[in-house]
C-alpha cells in the first residue's frame, strides 16, 4: 500500500515536471514570436498615432501588422479596405431595413437615399485605394489632398444618410450600423492629414513638392494650378470666342429651355473632351443633378445677376430629404 503511494506520488511530480515544461516551452515559444513581431507592432503604433480611434485602427491593420516588411503604403491600403468592408456592412443594415412606401413613404425614400449615398462613399473609397496603390511610396505625401477630397465625401455621404432618417428607431439603427465605417473614416483622415508626418517617422524621404497653393493666382488671373486644358477653356468662355455643346434659353432662343434638359442630353458612353453647357440669362427654376457619369461638364452663364439659378425645394415645407433639396447637386466622379 506505502510502495503504491509512493509511486503515485513519484509519478505525479513526472507528470507536473512534464506539464511545467511544456508550458515553459510554450511561454518561451510566444516570447519568440513576440520578439519577432514587436517591430511590426511598433510601426502600427507609429502609423495609427494620429487616428482619434486608436484600437479600430489596429484591428484595420490585422491583415498586414505581422508583415514585417509592410511599408506605411501598405498599412494605409489595408485601411481603406478595412473602412469599404465596414461600409458595405453599414449597407446591408441599409438594405435589411424594410420599410412599406404606401404606409412610410419619406422613410421609404430615405432608405433608397441612403443606399445610393453609400454606394457613392464604396466608390470614392476605391478610387482612394486605386491612387495609393499607384503611388510611389516616396512620393505618396503628393496625393494627400486628393486623398481627403475623397475621404471627405465619404464621411458626407455617411451623415448625409444618417440624416435623411427622423425617426429615432430607424436613425439609431443606420447609425450603429455605420458606427465602424464612421470611425474608420475618421482615421484615415487624420492618418493621411499627417500623413508626411508618419512617412518621416518611418525614415521614408519625401522629395519636395512643387504643388501650388489653391488661392495662387497666375498672371492670367486664373489659379496656377489650373491645367492648360482648363486655363484655355476659361480663357475662350471670357473671350467670347467658346463654343458650347448646348445651349440653354428660357425665352426659347437656344436648344434647351432648362438646365436639366442639356445634361439630359449628355453624349452616350464614350465621350471624350468637356461638355460645355451655355445659360443664357434668365431665372431657371429648378433643381440641378449631374450624375456621376456625366464627366467633365462645363457650364457657364452670362454673369453674377443674369444667369440665376433657383431651387424651390425646402426640408421643413415639402418634407423631403436634405440631400435633395441642393439648388445644383454633383454626384461626384473621377
Amino acid at each position: 500500500m506505502g510502495g503504491k503511494v509512493v509511486i503515485s506520488i513519484v509519478s505525479l511530480i513526472l507528470v507536473v515536471g512534464v506539464v511545467i515544461g511544456a508550458v515553459v516551452v510554450v511561454r518561451h515559444g510566444n516570447s519568440e514570436v513576440s520578439g519577432a513581431s514587436r517591430g511590426s507592432m511598433k510601426s502600427v503604433d507609429k502609423f495609427c498615432e494620429p487616428a482619434p480611434f486608436k484600437d479600430a485602427c489596429a484591428r484595420s491593420l490585422e491583415s498586414v501588422a505581422n508583415n514585417a516588411s509592410a511599408t506605411p503604403k501598405d498599412y494605409l491600403i489595408a485601411a481603406l479596405q478595412a473602412t469599404v468592408e465596414e461600409v458595405n456592412k453599414g449597407l446591408d443594415v441599409v438594405g435589411n431595413t424594410k420599410i412599406d412606401e404606401k404606409n412610410d413613404s419619406f422613410h421609404h425614400m430615405a432608405v433608397e437615399d441612403c443606399k445610393e449615398l453609400l454606394g457613392y462613399a464604396v466608390d470614392e473609397l476605391q478610387a482612394a485605394i486605386t491612387s495609393v496603390g499607384n503611388s510611389q511610396l516616396h512620393t505618396l505625401s503628393d496625393r494627400v489632398h486628393d486623398l481627403l477630397n475623397w475621404l471627405g465625401a465619404v464621411y458626407s455621404y455617411q451623415t448625409y444618410c444618417i440624416d435623411e432618417f427622423e425617426k429615432p428607431v430607424y436613425k439609431s439603427s443606420i447609425q450603429n450600423g455605420l458606427l465602424n465605417a464612421t470611425r474608420l473614416t475618421n482615421n484615415a483622415m487624420d492618418i493621411v492629414a499627417s500623413l508626411s508626418d508618419i512617412l518621416k517617422s518611418f525614415n521614408i524621404p519625401i522629395p519636395s513638392t512643387n504643388r501650388k497653393l489653391l488661392g495662387a493666382m497666375g498672371h492670367d488671373g486664373f489659379p496656377t494650378w489650373f491645367q492648360a486644358g482648363d486655363r484655355k477653356l476659361l480663357a475662350q468662355q471670357e473671350s467670347g470666342q467658346l463654343v458650347p455643346n448646348a445651349v440653354v434659353a428660357k425665352d426659347g432662343s437656344g436648344q434647351f429651355k432648362t438646365i436639366s434638359d442639356a445634361l439630359r442630353a449628355y453624349p452616350p458612353k464614350g465621350f471624350t473632351g468637356r461638355y460645355i453647357i451655355y445659360v443664357k440669362a434668365g431665372v431657371y427654376e429648378e433643381n440641378v443633378i449631374v450624375d456621376k457619369k456625366q464627366t467633365n461638364v462645363f457650364i457657364y452663364g452670362d454673369g453674377a445677376g443674369k444667369t440665376i439659378v433657383t431651387g424651390d425645394k425646402n426640408y421643413g415645407i415639402m418634407h423631403i430629404q436634405t440631400s435633395n433639396t441642393a439648388t445644383f447637386y454633383e454626384m461626384i466622379h473621377h
